[in-house]
């Protein structure tokens, strides 16, 4: 909580400041590029979450468009070496963004994304029978599901030097569906496919690192 109010309070600073000299947000035609990294997570985590994200704006009011992908296979060669664990994810980020302030360095802003999420997990075995929608079946560790919603983002960015390069953060309050996949173990069906709602704040260690045009 100390860290959203905190960047709460800054992004309402740089709004009044922004304000106080007049709104020059909206450069017609520009187009912002970045990358969503995650250092304070763990050394291991640059990009978890990651994001490349694109926006364009005619004015103040603006389009942007979020994706991030994954993929893994992991084999326990020590224990299971006939064991390969798969894991194919995509987040597909629509949205739209207003720009509330800006100056020449400090931008805030508001907007809305809409989330359309698929993840996909399953064990290849030699031994045994495979598993399908998940990795495990006692523990559920990585579920596949669909999942669908939107996310209301605040945020903000600091131009370095007044360039076109950017640092910045943002946080959101995301409401997602789920449909979580069935999982089967072999052609048995142990899960059955369910449904669940979420709604949190999306408050994390990410840095926006990205370059305007």
């Amino acid at each position: 909580m100390r860290k959203l109010f905190l960047l709460l309070a800054i992004i309402l600073a740089t709004s009044g400041t922004g304000m106080a000299q007049g709104d020059q947000s909206g450069a017609p035609g520009m187009f912002a590029f970045e990358l969503t990294m995650s250092p304070f997570v763990d050394s291991e985590a640059w990009l978890s979450p990651g994001f490349i994200k694109g926006r364009f704006f005619t004015g103040p009011i603006g389009v942007r468009l979020g994706l991030g992908t994954g993929l893994l296979l992991s084999s326990d060669q020590g224990t299971q070496p006939e064991t390969v664990r798969n894991l194919a994810y995509l987040d597909v980020r629509p949205g739209v963004e207003y720009h509330l302030a800006q100056t020449d360095q400090v931008v805030a802003y508001a907007g809305l994304d809409f989330i359309f999420a698929n993840r996909n997990a399953n064990v290849d075995a030699t031994v045994g029978a495979p598993v399908t929608g998940a990795w495990d079946i006692n523990t559920l560790t990585n579920r596949g599901f669909m999942a669908l919603g939107a996310n209301l983002v605040v945020g903000g960015e600091y131009y370095l030097g007044g360039g076109g390069f950017f640092i910045g953060t943002e946080i959101g309050f995301e409401f997602l569906y789920f449909t979580h996949h069935e999982v089967r173990w072999g052609n048995e069906v142990r899960i059955p496919q369910t449904n669940t709602t979420t709604f949190m704040p999306t408050l994390n260690s990410s840095l926006r690192l990205g370059v305007a045009f």
